[in-house]
């Protein structure tokens, strides 16, 4: 049968959630992102559905075909899946001015050689390996499947990959939500660029 609530509990990065019926009577109904009738806007809490209740093997009760209602609709288009919040624009930027500053740098050192070739390359390598792992979660995260173990993110973010994991954070709108995930992330940034100009500079041979 049809239904309708709210958004009142959503975990972005696993893709899940659960609706509270209008009826405050009716128990939460447990909704998974592929589980809506179309692809829209990125839910967020207090958000209105009406959708179809299904019991699964556990006897939870299941939203399925779920849509918007058209107060949600009518909302601005800034939260679709690809789009960044507005807030980000000018963070985003830096980042992207950073990046661009941190490549010129290595590539200045590899030709310099000051920087071993095999380390630069293992950069370029480490960052095309990130993008597809990002893609590969993020997909996972929507569909239920297996996904990316962080560690795994993590070690190709310190080899190289940060600043494309940072693109892909922005353009799947993945990772960007948990906390300790953030800090780690900042953290393999620092480790990377401390181990960029530790081996620059000749202290470890690589």
């Amino acid at each position: 049968m049809r239904d309708q609530g709210r958004l009142v509990e959503w975990f972005d990065e696993k893709g899940y959630g659960f609706i509270q019926p209008q009826d405050r009577t009716k128990s939460r109904v447990f909704l998974h992102i592929k589980d809506f009738a179309k692809r829209g806007p990125r839910p967020i809490v207090g958000c209105a559905l009406e959708y179809t209740v299904v019991v699964a093997r556990k006897g939870q009760f299941t939203a399925k075909s779920v849509v918007y209602l058209n107060v949600q609709q009518s909302r601005s288009t800034s939260a679709t899946f690809e789009s960044f919040p507005q807030k980000q624009s000018s963070k985003l930027d830096k980042m992207t001015i950073a990046i661009i500053i941190y490549w010129l740098i290595l590539f200045t050192l590899d030709t310099m050689e000051k920087l071993p070739s095999a380390y630069f390359l293992l950069s370029i390598i480490c960052s095309v390996v990130t993008y597809f792992l990002y893609k590969k979660d993020k997909t996972s995260a929507v569909s239920g499947e297996w996904r990316v173990p962080e560690v795994t993110l993590h070690i190709f973010a310190i080899l190289g990959g940060w600043s494309i994991a940072w693109f892909m954070q922005q353009k799947l709108r993945h990772k960007t939500q948990k906390k300790s995930f953030r800090q780690m992330y900042w953290l393999t940034v620092l480790l990377n660029l401390v181990l960029t100009v530790v081996i620059a500079s000749g202290v470890i041979q690589f």
